[in-house]
């Protein structure tokens, strides 16, 4: 009886999973400049992008990155707008409520 009680538990745990929403893996994004504000604020500074393909709920106009053109691997001269392919994580640091990503992988696309 135990056996067929927990047989039962069981197809009942598998019937109730069911495929999730996963998010892409590669965004569209276009870096649009640098955020050239200056306030003691963390909202302030790094370079905005816009995602394309974005599947947050409610997504911002523009996300953050902390980093420089020349340290994501594109040359510091390239001309604004740059369109990119790129997946990233949310910054979970002090700039998590401010829309700050961590860029993980960038290409520029032509």
């Amino acid at each position: 009886m135990k056996k067929i009680l927990l047989l039962i538990c069981l197809a009942g745990a598998f019937a109730a999973c069911k495929k999730g929403n996963n998010p892409p893996s590669h965004y569209d994004g276009v870096i649009t400049g640098y955020d050239m504000r200056e306030c003691a604020s963390p909202i302030c500074g790094g370079l905005l992008i816009m995602l394309k393909n974005d599947t947050a709920k409610n997504p911002p106009p523009y996300y953050h990155i902390g980093s420089t053109l020349q340290q994501l691997g594109i040359d510091p001269n390239t001309k604004f707008p740059i369109y990119v392919d790129l997946t990233y994580k949310p910054d979970t640091g002090i700039y998590a409520t401010y829309h700050w990503i961590v860029v993980t992988h960038i290409e520029v696309v032509h």
